[in-house]
């Protein structure tokens, strides 16, 4: 009975402590909040921030060139927009106003007129004349740090203006003119699908960096309360709390149970907050067996009050608490994939991160809510690692705290 009357007795100073429940509850829900703001799916709803932005300037403007445009419009993926001047389509690409700035040169249409089948077809390989933009009078231009991504989106035009020029080529061609549809035939296609997406049901987009933010940020949170719970252990030993528990008839595991399980209960209410608001806020699934994030949660909320218990007992000074608390989060948190997603990670750092708990409980969060499919042996085994690395750290923290009792 020692145990839960510890156990009350933390709950009761933690409801007293205002600035350890906003640490614990209110930041993060604030930063979730901010990034949700961000991507345009809380308060700010805006569904073009998803979107790529493409400036395009048409120095020709004929009918082959708009019906280019025209026909790139029908992308979703893309929100495009008008420019009559060079000099400003690029400022606006400098200013991160766009992705990217197509230039249709005035030998568009003449180009566009002189491919054959035969090219189209050729195309596939690297050499050939016709194999990029440029060789059709359209400059791209890309901001500079999209890296491959750029690239991608290069290749993704290239076959998008392929696509394009096919129909055109083809009814020059008598053996491949009855495959393709007249201009007349294309446009009541085009009427017909527009008729299906105007009565098409539109269903909520869930932003992929809210996917991984809410867990990543979950996670990180939760082993937050390491510096909340060590500062605890030093302002009762300050008091001379402990010395009088310990003075009492409490054996020492009762007693650091009771020390324990407040901050395990707080990290796991503070985990299914943070669930919750991202599926009333946001609208995040929660999988496809929701179920499963309950072992999840309760497995790395397990992992973080261990922790927390070993810093506890490693720690005298606030200054110690400030800076290791403070370092090892931080760390384990850069380590592990809690503010990149792991699958940018090169292959060695994928490595390192599995010594760090948080990774695995990343690698059960994404099983859960992310894969259509739940593999419950990645989840069994993520929650085998966290209570495993919880265990550790209690029996260390429980050792060192009899050491230096």
């Amino acid at each position: 009975m020692s145990t839960w009357y510890i156990t009350l007795k933390d709950l009761l100073l933690l409801t007293y402590d205002k600035q350890a429940l906003v640490l614990l509850l209110v930041l993060p829900l604030l930063l979730i909040s901010i990034i949700g703001m961000s991507t345009g799916q809380f308060l700010t709803t805006d569904d073009d921030l998803e979107r790529i932005k493409l400036v395009i300037v048409d120095e020709i403007q004929d009918d082959t060139s708009k019906r280019f445009i025209a026909d790139l419009a029908k992308r979703p993926e893309l929100l495009i927009t008008g420019s009559d001047v060079k000099t400003i389509a690029l400022a606006r690409l400098r200013r991160g106003d766009a992705m990217q700035v197509m230039i249709i040169g005035k030998k568009f249409s003449e180009k566009i007129d002189a491919v054959r089948m035969h090219e189209i077809f050729n195309m596939m390989y690297e050499k050939h004349p016709l194999n990029g933009l440029a060789a059709l009078d359209v400059n791209l231009v890309t901001k500079p740090n999209t890296g491959v991504a750029g690239e991608l989106l290069e290749a993704a035009m290239f076959a998008l203006t392929v696509k394009f020029m096919t129909p055109i080529a083809a009814r020059k061609n008598a053996v491949a003119r009855k495959w393709v549809r007249s201009p007349e035939e294309e446009q009541a296609a085009d009427k017909a699908a527009e008729t299906l997406e105007s009565k098409a049901i539109a269903k909520p987009k869930v932003s992929m960096a809210l996917q991984w933010v809410v867990p990543g940020f979950t996670v990180m949170f939760a082993f937050f309360l390491i510096n909340v719970m060590a500062r605890s252990f030093m302002i009762e030993r300050d008091q001379g709390t402990l010395r009088r528990l310990l003075l009492a008839p409490v054996r020492t595991l009762p007693l650091l149970l009771g020390k324990t399980i407040p901050f395990y209960l707080t990290s796991v209410l503070q985990c299914a907050l943070l669930f919750f608001c991202g599926r009333i806020l946001f609208g995040m699934p929660w999988g496809s067996q929701p179920a499963y994030l309950i072992p999840v949660v309760l497995c790395t909320s397990a992992s973080a009050a261990g922790l927390g218990l070993l810093l506890s007992t490693m720690v005298r000074t606030d200054q110690q608490i400030s800076s290791y608390g403070t370092t090892l989060i931080l760390v384990l948190s850069a380590l592990s994939g809690s503010f990149l997603p792991r699958e940018l990670f090169p292959k060695m750092m994928k490595s390192v991160s599995l010594f760090t708990p948080h990774a695995w409980a990343l690698r059960a969060f994404d099983e859960v809510l992310n894969q259509p499919h739940i593999d419950a042996r990645i989840v069994a085994s993520s929650c085998g690692v966290l209570l495993g690395f919880s265990t550790v750290c209690f029996a260390a923290g429980w050792w060192r705290f009899r050491i230096a009792g």
